[in-house]
Order: C-alpha cells, then structure tokens, then sequence
C-alpha cells in the first residue's frame, strides 16, 4: 500500500475545498485533495456570491477572470404578488464594503473552472479526482486517511489535518460522529437553468414572485443565464416536476421556450435549515456544506462556505508554521457556528415569507407589506464571538467583527484594491500616522511575528509617498470610512473582518496589548 504524507488533506473538491487548498497553497503547505468523482460536477448550482466573497475569491483570481464571469446587478431586487404589485425593492446595485459590488450572479462550473486552475498551478497543492476517502483514523499527532481510485486501487494518506469539505452527506462529519440541528424546514423547489439564444434584457434583472399559486424566484444564472425556481405546490411530488414537459410549460409564461433558449439544467430540490453541532474534533474539521445547509433565499449557501475556509486557512497556517497550538482551531467553531446560525436562520425568516401558497395568508402577507406591518428583515450577520477586541468586562468593542473596508489605492508606485497592491493577512491601517509609531518594541516584535502589515492611508500624492509604507487614498474612500465610522486604526484580520478599532491612534497600543492576550492562550513559546 503506497504511503503519502501531507499537511492538509480535504476531502471534496467543490467551491470551498478550492478555496481552503489554494489559500493554503500559496502558503507552501503540502496540500491533497481527494474528488470521489473523476469528472467536475457540469451544471449550475450557486448563481450569487456577495462582495465578501468576491473579496475572498481576489485572494486566489486575477480581477479580470471575476470581471469575466461575475456579473453585477444594475436595478432593483423586486418582489411582487399575484397581482405584480410591488412588495419590496432591494437595491442590488450598490457596492459593497470589500472593494466589489455588493450582488454578483456567476455560473459555477465556470467559476469552479478557473478555481481549479488556479489550484493546479500551486506546486505543493495535488488535486486527485476519482478517489474515495473509505477509511479514516486520527492519532496523536497525525490523521491516516485511506483513499480508494477507480480502479480499485487503495493509498494510506498521513496528514496532520483533514478537512471534509464533502457536502450534505459527508464521510468525514460522519467519522466525526457530529450531530446535526434542523431547524425542521424542508421545502421542494424545481430549479431551471436555461441559456438563452438571443440577447435579451430582463427587467428586473432578479424578481421574486410571492404568488400563492406557485412562488417563483427568477434571478440571474451569470452572464447570458437565466436561473427559475419554482415551488412544489401542495400534493405535487419530485416526479410530478421532475421532467423536461414539465419545466418548459412553466417558463412558456415568461416567453421562454425551445426556440429561443436551451435547457440546461431541471431538478427538483428539498431546501433545508441545519447544521451540525460539532465542526472540530482534534485533527479533523468540517466546512461548507458538511457543517451546514442553508435554504437558498439570501443566496448564502456557498457564500457561508467559503467564509468557512477563510476562517480556517490562516488558523491551519498559523498552526503549521508553529506560531500557533492547535487550540486556536477551538475558535474556528465558535466564530463561525453562531454567524452561520444566523445567516441560516435569516434565510429561514425569508423563506417563510415567500413559502406561502394559502390565499388567504398570502394576502394578509401583502397588506403587511402595503401597511408597513412586516416583521423587520434580519440584518447581516458579524461575528460576535472569538478572536475579537473585548472590554474589560468582555463585550466586544465598537465594529468589532464587521468587515473591513477595501478600496483604490497607491503603494510602492502600484494603484489598485488594497488587497492587490499591498497585500492581505494581519494588516493595522491608520489614517492619522504609521501605527508602528504608538507601539512597543515587544508589540511590534509579537506583531510582526504573525505577519502583521502597518499601513498608514495618506490622502497625498506626492512622489515621495511611493518609496515610503504610506498607501494614497486614491479616491477618498478611505477618508470616507474612517470618518463615518469615527476609527483612527483598525486592526484587520486575515479573513477581512476587523479584530477592532480605535477612535484614538494613542489607543491602538491596548487594542494590540488585548490581542496579544488573546494569543497568549494559544501561542507556542519561542526555544532558546
């Protein structure tokens, strides 16, 4: 039996295993990944990713290749009754936070296209398709993993973590013995995917019809894609949906029919509300699908994924390169079980909303709308809890756990998102001066020694700016968000949420002391 050891190996290879491998990857980490499947999974699952995300993606794409397949949203998000009449309007059109706009519609084996490639071009990162993970077995200080190819072939695997990244019905959450929390919602939904054969304009480009005789989501599947999905009315079955006939005479209402568009996708789906109870046991950890579900109606389901492998990647890392014990993955679950439990439970509240097939209850639904008598939406989730600037008392402080700002800027002669140009991971930014000038030796020391960037925003444009650690504020966003939030620094993590601010640069030194504690408990000492 061959022998292969590894750092990391993930099981799966979707969207959030191609993140996590690449992250890593660029790390230098020694990475397997194990697909049972011998081919990429070919139609539409996903169709939106938010600004984070697109963030998130920026750390492993060139820009060009999201432009390329990201499609922003110029109008209105509607939702409109039976009647059409106007329910609710979101704007979609704005950016967002992280230096993207806030809404994109993509086609995900495109976008798994060029995650692959950018995988396969890391030289530590080996992605074997075709191969099951049977067998696992944790010890001490390895995990043995058996993988077996198609022709029947088996290879013992020794990494220091696996991650299973293996969906709904993962082999890794079960070796795990994780139990599951369900919220009990389960609703069948047929999800179309057509291509159209002529330029058409869709307005609105996303429209969600709250009509009690059959809810229908209509939305964006990328550039030249459409998305419907439509609900399984009372007493319908999968089989009675489940057909070709079937989903053409729903879309000939919406002029789509086999003259002018191609079908290339029709099943029938159960959306769900859960998640598992245990996301870490000692060297193996779940993500995406395998830790939760989530029903599709924020369009957060592989965005929580991703997260998931932006929270882990620079935890593993710090963890490999012997910065960190293995006890920091302890706050893997705690940051992220809770956020994803309210971003499923978001999802659920809106669900419940467009679920309704009684007319009755749907027009008193209506008039709740027309009369202002809706319950709130739920606002966007932070984290709340884990490594995060706290009081004294242990409350976090103001905009902790938000995500940070990214915007246009100059540095060392190059002008683009933050990200690109001066790079991501630990990263303290001030508007006021170098950060580096209100700490301590020993605070800067400890910073520098997890990878921390100190970057001063000036709003000058002078030359002598580029060949100092000043990043220019190209278009005055910066100013703009420092104002509005009232911070002088902010300390940003290498997953872009902020770890804290401080309305005084004079503060930033107990920001850093408050980090530095937190580590503390984590830390491997430095050997003589």
């Amino acid at each position: 039996m061959k022998l292969e050891m590894i750092d990391v190996a993930i099981v799966g290879y979707g969207p959030v295993s191609k993140l996590l491998a690449a992250l890593l990857g660029q790390k230098g980490w020694k990475v397997g990944v194990y697909e049972r499947f011998s081919e990429a999974y070919p139609l539409p699952r996903a169709v939106h990713l938010d600004d984070e995300v697109a963030r998130m993606l920026q750390s492993i794409l060139p820009n060009s290749e999201l432009e390329r397949i990201l499609q922003p949203v110029p109008d209105l998000y509607e939702w409109r009754n039976a009647e059409q009449q106007l329910l609710l309007a979101l704007d979609f059109s704005q950016d967002g936070i992280s230096g993207w706009p806030g809404h994109l519609f993509f086609n995900q084996p495109e976008l798994e296209k060029v995650m692959d490639a950018a995988c396969r071009k890391l030289p530590s990162v080996n992605v074997q398709m075709g191969n099951e993970a049977i067998e696992l077995k944790e010890f001490e200080d390895h995990v043995e993993l058996m993988v077996k190819d198609l022709q029947g072939e088996v290879r013992m695997i020794h990494a220091k973590y696996v991650v299973g990244c293996d969906g709904a019905n993962s082999f890794v959450r079960k070796k795990m013995d994780s139990t599951i929390t369900d919220l009990g919602f389960a609703a069948d939904w047929l999800v179309i995917d057509i291509v159209t054969n002529e330029d058409r304009e869709w307005n609105p480009m996303n429209l969600q019809l709250c009509d009690p005789a059959r809810p229908t989501t209509v939305v964006s599947g990328g550039p030249g894609k459409r998305r419907w999905e439509f609900m399984a009315l009372p007493g319908e079955t999968k089989e009675d949906l489940n057909n070709v006939d079937v989903a053409w005479r729903l879309l000939e209402p919406w002029n789509v029919t086999p003259s002018n568009a191609v079908l290339e996708r029709n099943a029938v789906y159960t959306f769900k509300a859960l998640w598992a109870n245990e996301w870490q046991k000692g060297r193996l950890l779940l993500a995406g699908d395998a830790a939760h579900l989530t029903p599709p109606f924020m369009g957060q389901g592989m965005c929580s994924g991703l997260r998931d492998s932006m929270n882990l990647a620079w935890k593993l890392d710090l963890i490999l390169c012997g910065k960190a014990a293995a006890s920091i993955l302890e706050s893997y679950t705690e940051e992220r079980k809770p956020h994803n439990r309210e971003v499923v439970e978001a999802a659920l509240f809106l669900g419940n909303v467009i679920c309704v097939t009684d007319p009755v209850e749907a027009r008193n639904r209506d008039e709740a709308f027309f009369t202002g008598g809706v319950p709130e939406f739920p606002e966007f989730p932070f984290l709340t809890e884990g490594i995060l600037y706290q009081s004294a008392d242990g409350k976090n402080k103001k905009y902790t756990g938000k995500l940070s700002f990214q915007g246009q800027v100059k540095y060392r002669g190059k002008t683009g998102l933050f990200d690109d140009v001066v790079g991501n991971g630990w990263t303290i930014i001030s508007p006021v001066n170098d950060p580096k000038k209100v700490l301590s030796e020993e605070q800067i020391s400890f910073l520098e020694d997890i990878g921390v960037k100190f970057i001063e925003i000036s709003e000058s444009s002078e030359d002598k700016v580029a060949i100092s650690d000043k990043a220019v504020d190209v278009d005055g966003k910066y100013k703009q968000y420092f104002k509005d939030t009232g911070l002088e620094a902010v300390v940003v993590r290498p997953d872009f949420y902020l770890f804290g601010g401080t309305e005084s640069l004079a503060e930033l030194p107990l920001l850093v002391e408050n980090l530095s504690k937190q580590f503390s408990r984590f830390m491997i000492p430095a050997t003589a």
